[in-house]
Parts: C-alpha cells; sequence; structure tokens
C-alpha cells in the first residue's frame, strides 16, 4: 500500500498517535473501490462496516432536509476519510455520500480492523481516548450552533474549513463548498449567504476568489463572528 494511504490514515483523529507500522499493517487489508460521477457510495440507513480514504476525486457527504432538500454536511477530496466509526459501531450510515467526480477509494472493513485491534490492544486503548477527545469536541460544538446566530454560524463554517484545509492564517483560501452548500450547512438561504460573503468582502474580512473558494483577510474579525450571539 502507497505510503500516501498510510500518511491519510495518520491525519485521522480516530488515529491520532497509532504508530506508523500499525497504520500500515491495517493498510494492507484495504482494497480499492471505484465510483463514476454522481454514483451513490452509501445511502443513510445502510449498514455501516467499512471506512473509505479516498485516492482520487472528491465526493459529497449530505442528509435531506424538509421536502428532500440536500443538507450538504462536508466535500471530501484526495486524502479525506469517511466513515471511520463504522470501524467501531458497525451502525446504519448517519448521511449519504454521492461521488461529485469519478472517484477512486481505499477501503478498509470492520473485520481485519478488528482483528488488528485485538492483537493490539494498546492501540484500542488509545483509540478510546481519541474518540472521547472528539465526543468532547462535538458537545462543545453543538452548543456553540444552540446558542449562535446565522452570521456566526457562516463564520464558523469558514473557520472548520480553513482548519481542514490549512494552518488558519491571513492569505489561506478555503472551501470547497460553493455558497449553495455553505447555505444548506448552516440553514439559511443562498441568497443570504451571498449578500452576507459580499458584506465581508466590502469590508476586508475575507475575498472572494470564485465559486467554491473564500480568502482569509482579517482571521481575527472571522474568529469575532463565530462567537456573535452566545449567551
Amino acid at each position: 500500500m502507497s505510503d500516501d494511504v498510510v500518511q491519510a490514515l495518520a491525519g485521522i483523529p480516530l488515529f491520532a498517535g497509532v504508530d506508523l507500522d500499525e497504520l500500515a499493517a491495517l493498510s494492507a487489508d484495504m482494497h480499492q473501490v471505484t465510483l463514476r460521477e454522481n454514483e451513490m457510495l452509501f445511502e443513510q440507513g445502510q449498514p455501516g462496516d467499512t471506512m473509505y480514504v479516498i485516492a482520487e476525486g472528491e465526493l459529497k457527504v449530505f442528509t435531506l432536509g424538509v421536502g428532500g432538500r440536500e443538507v450538504v454536511l462536508d466535500i471530501l477530496g484526495v486524502h479525506d476519510v469517511l466513515g471511520e466509526l463504522s470501524l467501531l459501531d458497525g451502525k446504519a450510515r448517519s448521511a449519504y455520500a454521492r461521488a461529485l467526480t469519478d472517484c477512486v477509494l481505499m477501503a478498509l472493513d470492520r473485520t481485519p480492523f478488528l482483528d488488528h485491534l485485538r492483537q493490539h490492544p494498546e492501540t484500542a486503548i488509545r483509540l478510546m481516548a481519541n474518540l472521547g477527545t472528539r465526543l468532547r469536541q462535538t458537545m462543545l460544538q453543538t452548543e456553540t450552533l444552540a446558542v449562535s446566530d446565522s452570521q456566526a454560524r457562516l463564520a464558523q463554517a469558514i473557520l472548520f474549513l480553513a482548519e481542514r484545509d490549512g494552518e488558519v492564517s491571513p492569505g489561506l483560501a478555503t472551501s470547497i463548498l460553493n455558497k449553495k452548500d455553505l447555505a444548506a450547512t448552516i440553514g439559511t438561504s443562498e441568497e443570504w449567504v451571498n449578500r452576507t460573503l459580499s458584506d465581508w468582502s466590502r469590508d476586508g474580512i475575507i475575498g472572494i476568489t470564485g465559486g467554491r473558494r473564500l480568502l482569509l483577510h482579517d482571521v481575527d474579525a472571522v474568529r469575532a463572528l463565530s462567537v456573535r450571539g452566545r449567551r
């Protein structure tokens, strides 16, 4: 298996701190999956027992809102990972995943993963600690969303994309989500997102570099906006 796949595994929060040799052993049990553009990888409610690393292409992860409207959760690209928690619980998928382009994925099934943990209990303990950290972060994010206004949620979404795409600093181009996807993610209209981003661009907070990217100019201002409306 290529070093790129091992490095992708090392970058997954679930596997934080796991020895590279162990990750290489896990990667040896992975197999290739190919998708055509617009082909579904999985649907919400389907059994989940496989984790995927994207080797080529882009995938959209979404749920369905009122009236069947897609609510975009994330757009994933090369070396991004999805479905890692299914390795632990084997529960049904909580969202849909569809290929935005032709894709090549590397898949790890639950059975060889659990076999590995049985042989390496220290890795299982580390994964439990990582899950605890993720749970705490999720609880904090949920609390933040519950008490913040629409501008705060938009700023939080931009910061999330920035943190995913690189070190958050002025000049970082974030996001492969377009404005429609941003609107669906934070529960508002595309028109409102367009207007707000235009206002922030005029104020020098961000730049708009095209339909699918934003440019950070004033990181402190974005962070300040992200905490608006908290009680």
